[in-house]
């Protein structure tokens, strides 16, 4: 954001106001500046006479229309009463230019775009077999050997409640490998042996439930 908004040098050359009337409501308690992007709308606040007193500048203006609307200063115009206020402009006040309190700046150019989302890899069959393996022997197999060495889940309604919630899970995994169609018969007998050992595992941990009842 620049930090000197005046001219810097040189007299003012006011021609008189082309937006806006610092005369408008001499009791207002600031100058505002009317902000407009597409559909929205700002309003920029200052200090009263901070237009007037030339130290409001293009290039502040521009900063800050960059800054809220996120429209690259680059690719940022500022059209006031039918002008475009210019970059090589930035260094001179809004008094001089004839902008004055209340005006009404429309700021042109759109926001870049968001980065498009990286699309989801799709696994083949056979992927999606060893995939399901790896979560469940890293992840579910290491919570059902605990839930059937009994340690942890005390009272009875507290293993209950794992039980169940593993069961659950373990579950939502076998549906995952029914929904795996292959034409080759290795990635189906594959798909059997995954799944007899997920069942197996759901058979030790429901054998575990009962003994403990």
């Amino acid at each position: 954001m620049r930090r000197f908004f005046g001219l810097g040098g040189g007299s003012p050359m006011y021609t008189g106001p082309i937006a806006g009337d610092n005369s408008a409501d001499p009791h207002r308690a600031e100058d505002v500046l009317m902000i407009r992007h597409g559909a929205n709308e700002y309003l920029f606040r200052y200090p009263i006479n901070t237009i007037a007193s030339h130290a409001l500048n293009v290039g502040h203006v521009r900063d800050k229309c960059a800054e809220i609307t996120c429209v690259p200063r680059k690719g940022l115009s500022l059209v006031c009463a039918g002008r475009q206020l210019k970059e090589k402009e930035d260094n001179m006040t809004l008094q001089t230019l004839g902008i004055e309190h209340g005006a009404k700046i429309m700021v042109m150019g759109s926001a870049p775009s968001p980065p498009s989302q990286p699309k989801a890899v799709q696994l083949s069959p056979a992927e999606t077999i060893e995939a399901v393996r790896e979560h469940v022997v890293s992840t579910l197999l290491p919570l059902v050997n605990e839930f059937i060495s009994g340690s942890g889940y005390e009272p009875a309604d507290k293993r209950e409640d794992m039980h169940r919630r593993l069961a659950e899970t373990i579950m939502a995994e076998l549906l995952k490998l029914d929904g795996v169609e292959s034409d080759d018969s290795t990635v189906r007998t594959r798909r059997k042996e995954v799944v007899r050992e997920i069942q197996k595992m759901l058979e030790s941990l429901d054998r575990a439930l009962r003994v403990s009842a």
